[in-house]
């Protein structure tokens, strides 16, 4: 329902997680990329254009795929597939990145195990989610359809479940980010008619950004 309009809604959460991690990316010269569950394929697009050897998209949503295949360069790049069962060859992975999806998936340890299987070893991993600070604040997933605003059924892990579920599958936790909105998405807030909210929103964690290696005690993950 949202695939449509996905790419063109304006919307601050998106603005913020791009100016937070664009300079957190690693060099990715010659690497292989995955975007999991990458919908329109926003951030896959972003990583082609950095010198990458190879990549791939991976989904469940058919038609945020369809809108992904509109995007030059990404066609043969995609992959209709639940995240907890991934389609890939084991170890293939210099870098994933898994944006504004983790808190949608009912089995959290499955999937950290299936990316532990897919990253190389030294390889490197970004969540992204968001904050589960906003949802105490009264912040919902939704978007708005001309029959009105739809909330997505979401989970609600916190910080802490999160990086457990992932270092139990070997990856060392390096960096982690709790980024608030700032002047720069003021515009995204008064496209959105909500300017007046802007001042409240903003005081406090929007969105979480966790940066991963998988390290050598990925093996206790396996079996």
């Amino acid at each position: 329902l949202w695939a449509k309009t996905y790419d063109s809604d304006p919307n601050p959460l998106l603005a913020l997680e791009e100016r937070a991690l664009l300079p957190l990316l690693p060099n990715l010269e010659g690497s292989f990329v995955l975007d999991v569950a990458c919908g329109t394929g926003r951030w896959l697009t972003k990583l082609l254009g950095r010198g990458v050897r190879g990549g791939a998209g991976i989904d469940l949503s058919p038609e945020m795929l369809a809108q992904a295949r509109r995007k030059q360069g990404l066609h043969s790049r995609l992959v209709c597939a639940d995240c907890t069962a991934l389609p890939i060859a084991s170890g293939i992975a210099d870098f994933a990145l898994c944006s504004f999806a983790v808190s949608y998936i009912a089995r959290l340890e499955r999937f950290a195990g299936e990316l532990s299987r897919v990253v190389k070893k030294g390889g490197s991993l970004i969540i992204t989610d968001f904050h589960p600070a906003c949802r105490r604040r009264g912040w919902r997933r939704t978007f708005r359809r001309s029959e009105g605003v739809i909330e997505i059924l979401d989970f609600q892990y916190s910080v802490d479940e999160l990086c457990v579920a992932f270092e139990a599958h070997g990856f060392d936790l390096e960096r982690i980010l709790s980024p608030s909105f700032g002047e720069p998405e003021k515009a995204f807030f008064r496209q959105c008619g909500k300017e007046h909210l802007f001042d409240s929103a903003r005081e406090g964690p929007a969105i979480v950004i966790c940066c991963f290696r998988l390290g050598n005690s990925h093996l206790l993950g396996k079996g």
